[in-house]
């Protein structure tokens, strides 16, 4: 509630000799502006020493019954005033007397002082002029725009980007450039999340504690495309609004590294796989090698005989079984080893039909038809023949096996086309089965891996196609879309003529061709050996030692010696070095019939020695070709 000043009632506590004007004077005095008070004719009243002080540039001169314009003239002339503020001044208390109540301040400077002069009418006519000394709010006001500046430049210049948004409609109340060169300019957030759901989850976080850091979402670039950011927030109170600061960081570039080196941790458990199945590979087929080559040998063997059409048609069954279990041996073993295979221009459109016509007149058949479409003019591949094949009864028979076990699809559809710019020849094997689930594609390669029940698959069918690709420098992959499955093959293709036209008729055994020493601590494979060698007109003797065959050696010499790696004893490589030692000559005919090529000790040696060798499982026509090649060489 205001309280008027009645000058008539004495003040508490006032003597009896103390005046009302007395006490005005004190209280005009004590005020801490300045205050000079004008009657109705502009002539100076009183002023208070406040005033007095913030105008040495008056002193003197001031006194009551001063006019006004004589005061604005000698304190402009004092350098009190510029003739500007003066003027000013005179033009503010002109409209004073025009009847304004009170006009708006004027600020001036006086030395290293700034003052805030009002002019204010009074009831009686006159006007009070108020001066106050605003230095240090001055100052304040200035720090605090050079504050607003800095804090302006850095915002302008920081690499981070900031955005200030009311809460509520996600409207941009600030942005930085670095905001606006990643995000754009939209005029809400919205634009800048993937979808809504994810501004509503980030919100949601942010509320409870009024921040949030490092939160994923996919954000939208200014170009409009996707990327996947990290988005950190703190809620602020901001001219009575709630109010969001949130940074932006784009992890592109991490996500990118992180699938990297997701793919390489990937490879090196892959390769980490194929090690130790190349171990078990190695075990079992070494431990088939022996047995597979009296089964090979003799099946073919039996072909030479005189039979009955109906049993030759049974030992035909029996020696292509036979022989397929030969190569599938030998693929192992060239997947185990993890070298490259031994490559000669092969016909691929042969190849692959053949694959496919063995399927489909083997034991079982295939269930699903199978079209096969080749290009013209294919131009030949530089590759394993067998490997390949075992590749694409590999994937015709994936294929085939799912469509029967889920009753989806009636085609699988093998095509062959050249790529002249990539120089590649192109094997695609496509189903229209049931398709590969989007979880597992990543795994399909893997080695072991099956979805089939416990039985009736292995997992090693397409971790063997991944390997002969990768042997052959090709590449093999799942193409995405369209209906079923699409597996795609491709391999460097070759000018080179394919190697050789082929074996003619065999010859039919002619004069001895020369005495050979099997050694071989496995009666029915040393037998297998001799028997075919003896077809063949060679005189063959067999030890089942290395130590029997350096006694047969002292007491006879030999065109040819073929021997076994591990065997007790001596063993074929101590029978090899004690040869080099003593009978040179003999060593210089020495080949070797093993099943261990897999270890490093064995291929070690191999390479060292640099002797021919050949591979269990044994085939016939393999064994006599390393025969003769040999004894073409012979003492070489």
């Amino acid at each position: 509630m205001a309280v008027r000043f009645d000058p008539s009632m004495p003040e508490a506590g006032a003597g009896p000799d103390r005046q009302p004007s007395d006490m005005l004077e004190e209280v005009i005095d004590a005020l801490s502006e300045g205050l000079a008070i004008f009657d109705e004719n502009a002539v100076l009243l009183r002023f208070n020493s406040g005033f007095h002080e913030m105008n040495p540039a008056l002193s003197g001169l001031l006194e009551p019954g001063l006019d006004w314009a004589l005061l604005l003239r000698e304190w402009a002339a004092r350098g009190g005033l510029t003739a500007e503020d003066a003027e000013r001044l005179s033009f503010m208390e002109a409209r004073l007397a025009g009847g304004d109540w009170m006009v708006t301040p004027l600020e001036i400077e006086s030395g290293d002082r700034v003052f805030e002069l009002l002019l204010r009418s009074t009831a009686a006519g006159g006007f009070v002029l108020v001066q106050t000394d605003v230095t240090e709010h001055h100052a304040f006001e200035e720090a605090e725009r050079a504050a607003d500046q800095l804090v302006r430049k850095v915002l302008e210049n920081c690499p981070a980007n900031i955005i200030m948004s009311r809460v509520g409609d996600g409207e941009v109340i600030y942005r930085s450039p670095a905001a606006t060169e990643l995000l754009g300019n939209a005029p809400h957030t919205h634009a800048h999340f993937a979808s809504r759901a994810e501004r509503a989850d980030f919100i949601t976080a942010v509320l409870p504690d009024g921040r949030v850091d490092d939160m994923p979402v996919t954000g939208v670039r200014a170009s409009g495309t996707r990327f996947p950011s990290l988005v950190s927030a703190r809620l602020i109170q901001y001219r009575g609004e709630d109010v969001l600061v949130s940074s932006t960081v784009d992890v592109s570039k991490e996500v990118d590294l992180r699938r990297r080196l997701a793919e390489q941790r990937e490879q090196i458990f892959q390769a980490e796989k194929m090690s130790a199945l190349g171990e078990l590979l190695a075990g079992v087929a070494h431990e088939l090698n022996n047995p597979l080559s009296v089964v090979v040998g003799h099946a073919l063997m039996l072909r030479d005989e005189d039979i009955s059409d109906d049993v030759r048609r049974r030992v035909e069954k029996i020696s292509e079984a036979a022989e397929r279990c030969a190569r599938i041996v030998k693929s192992f073993l060239a997947m185990a080893r993890q070298q490259p295979a031994r490559l000669v221009p092969m016909d691929m459109a042969e190849t692959a039909q053949m694959a496919v016509d063995a399927l489909r007149n083997g034991a079982d058949g295939l269930a699903t038809r199978v079209e096969v479409e080749i290009a013209p003019d294919l131009p030949k591949v530089r590759g394993d023949a067998h490997q390949v094949s075992q590749l694409v009864i590999n994937l015709v028979t994936n294929a085939d096996q799912a469509i029967e076990e889920s009753g989806i699809g009636d085609l699988i559809r093998v095509t062959l086309s050249h790529d002249p710019g990539a120089q590649m020849v192109e094997l695609r094997v496509v189903d229209n089965g049931p398709g590969i689930p989007k979880d597992i594609r990543s795994r399909i390669f893997d080695p072991l891996f099956t979805t089939k029940p416990v039985g009736s698959g292995t997992g090693i069918g397409l971790a063997l196609c991944h390997r002969i690709a990768t042997a052959h420098a090709g590449q093999i992959r799942l193409a995405e879309g369209g209906q079923g499955a699409t597996l795609v093959v491709r391999l460097p293709s070759t000018e080179a003529e394919s190697a050789g036209a082929g074996e003619g008729p065999r010859a039919a055994p002619a004069e001895a061709r020369g005495a050979v020493l099997v050694v071989d601590d496995e009666p029915d494979v040393s037998d297998l050996i001799r028997e075919i060698l003896l077809r063949d007109g060679f005189d063959v003797e067999v030890a089942g030692t290395a130590e029997v065959a350096l006694e047969k050696l002292e007491t006879r010499e030999f065109a040819l010696i073929l021997s076994d790696l591990n065997m007790p004893g001596l063993g074929g490589r101590g029978f090899y070095e004690r040869l080099m030692r003593d009978r040179p000559g003999q060593a210089r005919r020495m080949g070797f019939v093993t099943g261990d090529t897999m270890s490093p000790q064995a291929r070690g040696f191999l390479d060292g020695a640099g002797r021919p060798f050949l591979e269990k499982p044994i085939a016939p026509d393999e064994l006599r070709r390393l025969a003769r090649a040999m004894l073409e060489g012979a003492g070489g």
